[in-house]
């Protein structure tokens, strides 16, 4: 996993938070997770991915936030 993809993974996770807390739609958002979770599938540290296979995005971002 690069810091691009750790950035965009990251960005994309607290835009998806936001837009929850004001009840926007996530569509897009749960794509590029999606997208993102695929591209880094074999480079991610095995907890991030544990986290995003189960979705557990708040967790998820916590510890990309510790990285």
């Amino acid at each position: 996993m690069t810091t691009e993809q750790s950035a965009e993974l990251q960005n994309t996770l607290e835009e998806m938070m936001s837009r929850i807390n004001t009840g926007d739609d996530i569509t897009e958002q749960l794509l590029l997770i999606k997208r993102i979770s695929a591209d880094i599938e074999a480079s991610a540290p095995k907890m991030l991915t544990h986290y995003l296979e189960r979705r557990s995005y708040a967790k998820a971002l916590d510890f990309l936030k510790d990285l």
